[in-house]
């Protein structure tokens, strides 16, 4: 059983070198793989969303729109820079290139121009904004690293204010919306 805590506590010096050493028992341990996991995802999804950004910010004529992709750069951005320390700590690195996901939908958009192509990203981001409140909600939740959950309930705000945003815009383009999730705050 000891030699089971050292092994873990070890493991997660290795993931997490220069953080003090959090993880004594297996429930830490896999709370510090679920941290490192969030991390990847968060990452991944600001790369896309940075990269769908730049695609409204060519096509839209919308001046709302192009408020709102360069606010998705921007912030996106900073969320990346902000989780530097943590990717450190973790070993992850942020990615290169955008998602398969966020690729098929940018080939999606790609094709559209004017209110048809507006629609399509605005419906996209408010979608995607729902599914990734939810998950900075279920990281603040669970994870047992202060630091990090301080970073994490940071990110919340930022990614609620898009949901915001975007929930905004598509009301006024007539498309639905679903209800912004409880904070987790």
């Amino acid at each position: 059983m000891k030699l089971t805590a050292l092994a873990t506590t070890l493991a997660l010096a290795a993931i997490f070198p220069s953080a003090p050493v959090f993880a004594q028992t297996p429930d830490q341990a896999r709370t510090a793989h679920q941290d490192t996991e969030f991390l990847k995802a968060a990452n991944q999804g600001s790369v896309d969303e940075i990269d769908l950004a730049k695609v409204a910010l060519k096509t839209s004529d919308d001046p709302e729109v192009k408020n709102f992709a360069q606010m998705m750069i921007d912030d996106h951005t900073k969320l990346l820079d902000d989780m530097k320390p943590f990717d450190a700590e973790a070993g992850v690195s942020i990615p290169d290139h955008p998602s398969a996901g966020a690729e098929a939908t940018r080939l999606k958009l790609d094709v559209l121009t004017g209110k048809t192509f507006d629609k399509a990203y605005i419906k996209d981001m408010v979608e995607d904004h729902h599914k990734v409140v939810e998950a900075f909600i279920k990281e603040d939740k669970s994870t047992g690293y202060p630091a990090f959950k301080d970073a994490v309930a940071s990110g919340e705000k930022v990614v609620r204010h898009h949901l915001e945003v975007a929930d905004g815009l598509a009301k006024k383009d007539g498309l639905p919306t679903a209800p912004v999730p409880a904070s987790g705050m």
